[in-house]
């Protein structure tokens, strides 16, 4: 019996809709499917959207992740979720990997992604419709036009960017928005982001929100499924 071959599926923002052929085609022949938790959802939102392609049999395994920044903590629970599923690997089972978005980008993915690749596994890689790019559509506000530059910024709960890093892209995409609004808003203001910023929250759900109006988010707590997409003000004298 051969190793089985591992799969990460991106199953886009939220819209079940925005999931690709590519992704039904492969969670439709799946043996197991690794369902990433925090610990405190009451359903994976990923194994929601996916859930209706999988086939009767395929058998799930649910792990659950830390939300945490200790490093020590989050490389053990990377280590025992690769151990685990090369276990499956082994005995000759394809596995796929859900996540929210894509795998690739800012994904718990990308951390089982480097331990089974460096161990000689066949791991396959499918794209999902990143967050950012639905909330542009949603939102109508274009990402890059011509020759613009544009910064994808994970923000950190009370990081501050130095104002000259900002100044450098005509747009800016703000993802893990819900940590620490007023310092967002207070870099925005100081770069010319501010007037045309959009906060999308919960991309893609029925309670999907786009507010246009950010100084009036100024010392509230914003949904933890949100970004904020910039485009900077352009000097028309």
């Amino acid at each position: 019996m051969g190793r089985g071959v591992f799969y990460g599926v991106g199953v886009g923002p939220g819209d079940p809709e925005l999931l690709t052929l590519k992704a039904v085609k492969i969670l439709k022949t799946a043996d197991l499917v690794v369902v990433p938790q925090t610990g405190w959802e009451k359903e994976s939102i990923a194994y929601a959207i996916a859930k209706e392609h999988l086939r009767e049999n395929c058998r799930l395994l649910p792990f659950v992740f830390p939300m945490t920044k200790d490093k020590e903590l989050l490389e053990k629970s990377w280590d025992r979720a690769s151990e685990r599923i090369q276990g499956y690997l082994e005995q000759g089972e394809n596995a796929v990997f859900l996540t929210i978005g894509d795998p690739m980008l800012y994904s718990t993915y990308i951390y089982l992604f480097k331990r089974l690749s460096a161990r000689g596994y066949t791991v396959y890689t499918i794209p999902g419709v990143p967050s950012f790019c639905a909330a542009a559509s949603a939102a109508g506000i274009t990402l890059g036009e011509g020759e613009e530059k544009i910064a994808i910024i994970p923000w950190n709960d009370g990081e501050k960017l130095p104002p000259e890093t900002l100044r450098q892209f005509a747009s800016v995409v703000i993802m893990k928005a819900s940590g620490n609004i007023n310092g967002i808003l207070e870099a925005l203001g100081e770069t010319g982001f501010l007037e045309k910023s959009i906060l999308v929250s919960k991309c893609g759900y029925e309670d999907e929100r786009i507010e246009k109006d950010l100084t009036a988010l100024r010392g509230t707590r914003v949904p933890y499924f949100s970004l904020i997409l910039a485009k900077k003000e352009v000097d028309k004298k």
